[in-house]
């Protein structure tokens, strides 16, 4: 038989037990209840494929090498002896304006010496400007002369601009190509002109440089590194909004002569149908050397063509983008807020969390073919103390491309887990901002604070029961 103290007692835990499952029940969506643990593991991605590292696109064109890069990853997605060694005349003009953008302003005002002026004599200018000796032409007009009509003489005045000659120009030449890693690419004059030595390679002979009695030139790039040396280049705001340009007009010799210049390739922005949006045209020997860079189907290319037929030009520079157009696509990798399954983490004190990829990534693939491998690498950046914040960076996912390369996207925590003061704070807050929970709590404060009103008033009366039995007592006595 439970006493009058016990029932009280028994009460006292009921109504307590109560208040505290409703706290819980209405704090579990901002809690949040962890998922099974899962350790650092590889997930499957998709199918594995014996694809080539790129598709092997059959694209009719003249050019006897060619390459053709994305920029985002610098990824090949076509090639035709895109690595062998030879002598693109575009590779020394486009170096040397270059590095004329980087440390020149465009109003510089340079002076044309006599080695420069003799490097044009026998030649005139589309734009019928002929620099001569002691003239003094903005930097700005040099540059679109060298670039839109492969000018030697812009060339060597702007080399002479910076470097005061010729061979220490070379030299920035060089090292610049040195700090961008391409180990096949040697300079020996900023104008792109053929140099041999005078060793001759046999006729039964092959290497790099082809085949037949002839001399290696001592100047040399191959189309890939000259394509990755334009991915350096274009990221220059001067240099790509000159390479973009179809056309320019300058007034020149104080304002009396008016310059208007087209690039050499201007038609093939139009005849394109905007795939291309810039060019860079020189020849040699009757043969064509191009750059262009362009987007197809969103994806960023650049485009190197080396010994084609000037009858052409155009041709084969649209059937490249054609050829990419028709064969790739760019699609997301990985989507921002979308969860990570493959696996968790959890907190130095045992809390568990999910995690969603921070930001949306893209790749290049053929339109065919998802071209990634079958396993997917999670690579930790624990242990983890709290708080725990969503805007952290908690690990990496590693995708493989069947080409092999690799894409790394961070992943951070799917929710917050914040400190003991924190949750205090927090746990104030939601009280302002969660009415179902405040009148729950309201609730049960009023029904603890009128039980213990109740316990008062009771002990008021046994305690005024007891005054009055004394009282009684005291009088009785008397």
């Amino acid at each position: 038989m439970l006493t009058q103290a016990d029932r009280k007692r028994h009460g006292r835990i009921f109504w307590c037990g109560l208040i505290a499952a409703a706290a819980v029940f209405c704090l579990q969506p901002w809690l949040g209840l962890p998922l099974a643990a899962t350790a650092e593991t590889t997930v499957a991605a998709g199918e594995d494929t014996d694809q080539p590292y790129h598709p092997a696109l059959e694209i009719s064109h003249s050019a006897a090498s060619a390459v053709v890069l994305e920029t985002g990853r610098l990824r090949c997605l076509y090639e035709k002896r895109a690595d062998q060694l030879q002598n693109i005349p575009a590779a020394a003009k486009l170096m040397t304006a270059l590095i004329a953008c980087e440390r020149l302003s465009l109003k510089t005002m340079v002076t044309i010496s006599k080695v420069a002026a003799a490097a044009e004599e026998d030649w005139e200018s589309p734009d019928e400007v002929s620099l001569d000796t002691g003239d003094k032409y903005a930097l700005d007009y040099l540059l679109h002369r060298l670039i839109f009509y492969n000018s030697d003489a812009a060339a060597l005045a702007i080399a002479e601009q910076i470097a005061n000659v010729e061979a220490d120009f070379v030299d920035l030449m060089n090292a610049k190509a040195a700090s961008f890693d391409l180990a096949d690419t040697v300079f020996v004059n900023c104008t792109g002109k053929a140099v041999y030595s005078d060793m001759v390679v046999p006729s039964n002979t092959t290497d790099d440089f082809g085949s037949g009695e002839v001399s290696p030139p001592l100047q040399y790039t191959t189309p890939n590194q000259l394509a990755r040396l334009v991915s350096y280049a274009i990221a220059n705001e001067k240099f790509v909004s000159i390479l973009r340009k179809e056309s320019e007009y300058f007034v020149l010799e104080g304002g009396t002569l008016l310059a208007p210049m087209r690039n050499e390739l201007k038609n093939v922005w139009t005849l394109s149908e905007g795939m291309i949006t810039g060019a860079f045209y020189s020849e040699e020997n009757n043969l064509t050397y191009m750059v262009a860079i362009g987007t197809v189907n969103g994806i960023s290319l650049i485009a190197v063509l080396a010994g084609g037929s000037t009858a052409q030009k155009f041709s084969d520079l649209i059937e490249v983008f054609q050829a990419c157009a028709d064969t790739y696509v760019l699609t997301p990798l990985a989507e921002a807020g979308v969860a990570f399954l493959g696996a968790q983490e959890q907190t130095v004190d045992g809390e568990l969390f999910g995690l969603v990829y921070k930001k949306t990534v893209y790749y290049v693939h053929p339109s065919d073919d998802l071209f990634v491998k079958s396993t997917l690498r999670y690579n930790s950046f624990g242990p983890f103390s709290r708080p725990i914040q969503r805007s952290m960076t908690a690990g990496q996912v590693i995708f493989e491309l069947t080409d092999g390369t690799t894409i790394a996207v961070d992943v951070a925590p799917d929710r917050q887990i914040l400190s003991s003061i924190s949750i205090l704070d927090k746990g104030l807050s939601e009280l302002q901002n969660n009415r179902n929970l405040f009148v729950i709590l309201m609730i049960a404060a009023g029904t603890l604070l009128l039980i213990l009103l109740l316990q008062v008033v009771s002990g008021i009366k046994k305690l005024v029961g007891l005054v009055h039995l004394v009282v009684l007592e005291k009088k009785s006595r008397r």
